[in-house]
C-alpha cells in the first residue's frame, strides 16, 4: 500500500510539473514569436525612415538648388538684356563686350560650383578642403553683390584683418557668406531706413576664424528669432525658409557654429565661426 501511494504520489507530482513545464515552453514560443514580429516590425520601420529620410534629403536638395540658382541666372538674365539693348542699339564696343561675357562666365562658373557644392554637402561626403584666405572670398561674394548694393545705395564697411587663411571648402564657404550677405541686402531693401548699413567683420583667434555679418535694417521679430536656421521657416513673405538652414548645415559639416544677435540700434547681426583646420 505504501509502494502504491508513493508511486501514486511520484505520478501525481511528475505530472503537475510536466503541465507547468509544457505550458511555460508553450508561454516561451509565444513570446519568441512575438518577439520575432516586433523585430521584423522595427526592421519595416527603419526601412520606412531610411526611405523617408532619402526623399526629404533630395527634396530639399532639388528646393535648395532652385534656391541657390536664381541669384546667378538672375544676373545672367540682366545681363542678357543689356546686351540685346546694346545690340539694337548699334553701342556695343569690344571693352563693354568683353566685360559681359566675362560676367555671363563667372555666373555660368558659378551656377555650377552651386550644383556641385550642394551636391557634396547632400551626400554627406567628406568636405573637400584647400587653404584659401578668408579675405579673398569675401571680395569675391562683395563683388558678386556688387549690382545689388550700388542699385540700392547700401554703404559697405568692412573690417577684416589681413592673412585670414583656413583650410575648408571655398566653394561651400562663398555659398555661405553670399547668403548672409544677400539676406542683409533684402533686408535693407524692406527697411525704410535712409542710411543703409552693411557691416563686414573677420577677425582670427587661436584656434578659428569668426565672420559676422550686421545690417542696420529693422531687425527679426522676437518670435521668430527661435528657429531662424530650420528648414522650411522663413521670415520673409516669399522666403522659401532655405537659406539660412543651408548656412548652418554648411557651417556643421565644417565643425564651425554660427547664431544670431540683434545688431547694437537695430537690425540683425550674423555670427561664423570656422576652424582653421
Amino acid at each position: 500500500t505504501q509502494l502504491v501511494m508513493n508511486t501514486l504520489s511520484y505520478i501525481a507530482i511528475g505530472g503537475y510539473w510536466a503541465e507547468k513545464i509544457a505550458l511555460a515552453n508553450a508561454k516561451s514560443r509565444h513570446e519568441n514569436e512575438e518577439i520575432k514580429a516586433l523585430l521584423q516590425e522595427r526592421e519595416a520601420l527603419i526601412g520606412s525612415l531610411l526611405k523617408a529620410n532619402k526623399t526629404a534629403s533630395t527634396g530639399a536638395l532639388s528646393a535648395s538648388i532652385a534656391h541657390e540658382l536664381n541669384q546667378p541666372l538672375g544676373a545672367s538674365s540682366l545681363n542678357i538684356q543689356f546686351l540685346q539693348k546694346k545690340l539694337a542699339q548699334g553701342d556695343l564696343n569690344p571693352d563693354i563686350q568683353k566685360e559681359i561675357l566675362d560676367t555671363l562666365l563667372a555666373d555660368n562658373q558659378r551656377a555650377a560650383n552651386i550644383i556641385r557644392s550642394l551636391r557634396s554637402i547632400f551626400s554627406e561626403g567628406e568636405v573637400a578642403s584647400s587653404e584659401f584666405d578668408m579675405g579673398d572670398v569675401i571680395d569675391s561674394v562683395l563683388s558678386i553683390a556688387k549690382p545689388e548694393i550700388h542699385a540700392k545705395n547700401i554703404q559697405i564697411i568692412l573690417k577684416a584683418d589681413s592673412r585670414l587663411v583656413l583650410k575648408a571648402d571655398s566653394s561651400e564657404i562663398q555659398q555661405l557668406l553670399l547668403n548672409l550677405i544677400n539676406n542683409a541686402i533684402q533686408a535693407l531693401v524692406a527697411s525704410s531706413r535712409a542710411n543703409k548699413q552693411l557691416t563686414i567683420t573677420a577677425k582670427k583667434s587661436s584656434d578659428d576664424v569668426e565672420v559676422c555679418i550686421a545690417d542696420n535694417a529693422d531687425g527679426i521679430p522676437l518670435e521668430a528669432q527661435g528657429q531662424l536656421f530650420e528648414l522650411l521657416t522663413s521670415t520673409k513673405r516669399t522666403g522659401m525658409g532655405l537659406g539660412l538652414w543651408l548656412c548652418k548645415h554648411i557651417v556643421t559639416r565644417h565643425g564651425g557654429s554660427i547664431r544670431f544677435e540683434p545688431n547694437e540700434g537695430g537690425g540683425a547681426k550674423f555670427i561664423v565661426r570656422l576652424p582653421l583646420q
